[in-house]
């Protein structure tokens, strides 16, 4: 009798194991959770087309010197595009981030945009070599560079940008001071890669302001 008891014993202590070891490995294959697809995404501002740059060939007057561009500091400190919702209120998307720094990309964008238009026939980025000739220095200050709701389904692209033109040797005085607003462009408020394409037409919009108001 006490070998049978120890038996049964032993089949139960068997038993047991066995069921504790697969609900252990059931439960670690829900413990471990199924991999997930990052929701992030990166844009970036677009210039002209590749075939637009090939014929590009400035012959302008004008040689310019672009100094870095200013940004407002919620556009500087942060790489999440921004969608503003109120005259106070911005909200900062974390899954749709630029590239680049927006100013980097404000200003590449603004250079090539300027080279091919018919007034400038050169634009030399800060900083500046001491012999190389520049009739006019650019600063650009940013003020706005987002998406805005302005109603409860609808929004826009807004773009606004301050922007002096300095004629450079030694008065230094500034000869065109200007705010440039770009029309507001519908955009569906969800779709990132428009906005970003928005603006870019926006910066092209502000390279044009700055080479109409050159001086002649």
């Amino acid at each position: 009798m006490k070998t049978s008891s120890n038996s049964s014993s032993l089949v139960f202590r068997i038993v047991t194991l066995g069921a504790t070891t697969a609900l252990l490995a059931f439960a670690g294959c829900k413990i471990i959770p199924d991999a997930s697809v990052d929701p992030t995404r990166y844009y970036v501002l677009n210039g002209p087309a590749t075939a637009d740059l090939a014929v590009t060939h400035p012959t302008g007057p004008h040689q310019i010197g672009l100094r870095p561009v200013e940004l407002p500091g919620y556009l500087r400190n942060h790489k999440d595009m921004v969608v503003r919702t109120g005259a106070n209120e911005l909200h900062f998307q974390e899954f749709a981030l630029w590239a680049e720094p927006l100013e980097a990309g404000i200003n590449r964008v603004l250079k090539e945009r300027l080279l091919s238009t018919d007034a400038i026939g050169g634009v030399i980025t800060y900083p500046f070599s001491v012999d190389t000739r520049r009739d006019y220095d650019v600063v650009v200050r940013v003020l706005n560079c987002e998406g805005l709701k302005t109603g409860d389904t609808t929004h826009v692209a807004r773009f606004t940008a301050a922007y002096d033109l300095i004629a450079t040797g030694t008065s230094g005085q500034v000869v065109v001071r200007r705010t440039f607003t770009a029309p507001d462009q519908a955009w569906n408020g969800t779709d990132y890669a428009a906005l970003a394409h928005l603006l870019s037409e926006a910066t092209a919009k502000l390279s044009e302001d700055i080479a109409a108001n050159l001086p002649k």
